[in-house]
């Protein structure tokens, strides 16, 4: 697993049906292996990784793969679930051990979105394991696609999506007249991958229909003073935007309980957006993209929440603010939303999917 609160969750949800559970993690801030817990029930194992990405990149995360692996060997367990197709999936296929990999990504559309001859070698360890693995799971059918299509998986992928625990979030009210609109965006990165600057060109506009409207952009790159408001002041983009940068969790989710009345997504590839399952749950309305990887899905083909082009900027705005002035389809929208995270995406409901799909060995 890498530093991802899901991940955590579903181990908890495992421990809670009665589950021994090993967490096998790297991390740059020990310099030997660490062993915390007895395994009874819960055992994490955290394994030294080199502080400088290049030098994990240099030959191919070898010295993170092998201690991981060793670790895995010292502290066996009965099957691993290794979280996406990288350093972890290539460790649990060598311990010998069965390994069940799920990807979370789509490895090659990742690359090609990034551009960077960094993402390209690290997003290069997926082939080899995507074919090496006992079993093999995609959070959506989006991702599945992408490794059958693109990486040449001919075998079955189990779709498991991630979920949320519903009693661990807030719940927003009725959504209200907004004559003074309150969007916001929680973005993982400034970067052509997530849209920031096709969101703001597109809220320019809005604010040409709204005049009192407000944008919260939350996530890293999006504080004050960071890349997105330095680029949004040269641009003469930053009227009524909020840049309020990484915030934790439960307070961000707080936030838009209190203040939101519309959630925009503008990320032009997801394979399973935790945000937008939990914003379903708080009950925000959404407006996302509508070639946007396996976005569609979670809102099921637009059932859920408000599909456009998010790439062109006029009909992001257009978007916004039609939702933004019509409470009642909000309110459709909200209650349709709620309904299929209840019926689709509730973590008891994931977890014991998982072990289903261990069970009956892929």
């Amino acid at each position: 697993m890498y530093s991802f609160g899901f991940i955590g969750l579903l181990a908890r949800s495992w421990l809670e049906a009665g589950h021994r559970v090993t967490l096998y993690a790297l991390s740059s801030t020990v310099r030997e292996r660490q062993v915390h817990g007895a395994g009874d029930p819960l055992r994490i194992v955290v394994v030294p990784q080199r502080p400088r990405a290049r030098h994990r990149l240099r030959d191919f995360f070898r010295a993170e793969r092998l201690g991981l692996t060793s670790a895995m060997l010292d502290h066996p367990a009965e099957v691993v679930s290794a979280h996406w197709t990288y350093e972890f999936a290539l460790a649990a296929e060598a311990s010998g051990l069965p390994a069940f990999v799920t990807a979370h990504d789509t490895p090659l559309r990742a690359a090609w979105e990034m551009r960077s001859v960094y993402r390209w070698l690290r997003h290069s360890l997926a082939l080899p394991a995507v074919h090496r693995a006992t079993a093999l799971s995609a959070v959506s059918p989006y991702a599945a696609q992408h490794l059958q299509r693109c990486l040449g998986v001919r075998r079955h992928i189990e779709v498991i999506p991630n979920g949320v625990r519903l009693d661990d979030l807030p719940c927003a009210g009725k959504p209200r007249e907004a004559h003074t609109p309150v969007f916001a965006s929680a973005l993982n990165g400034w970067g052509p991958l997530k849209n920031g600057k096709g969101l703001l060109r597109a809220f320019r506009l809005t604010r040409e229909q709204l005049p009192g409207a407000r944008l919260l952009m939350f996530g890293d790159g999006f504080g004050p003073g960071g890349p997105a408001a330095r680029w949004a002041a040269g641009e003469r983009l930053s009227a009524g935007v909020d840049f309020v940068g990484a915030t934790e969790r439960s307070v961000m989710l707080r936030r838009f309980r209190d203040e939101v009345d519309v959630l925009v997504h503008p990320s032009r590839v997801e394979c399973f957006p935790m945000i937008l399952v939990e914003t379903m749950a708080v009950g925000i309305p959404l407006v996302a993209g509508a070639r946007s990887g396996g976005v569609p899905w979670v809102l099921d083909g637009g059932l859920t929440g408000v599909l456009t082009d998010v790439d062109n900027p006029a009909k992001l705005a257009a978007a916004m603010s039609r939702l933004a002035r019509d409470p009642a389809r909000r309110t459709r929208l909200v209650e349709a939303a709620r309904d299929r995270v209840s019926a689709h995406f509730q973590l008891h409901d994931v977890a014991r999917a998982y072990v289903d799909w261990f069970s009956s060995g892929g």
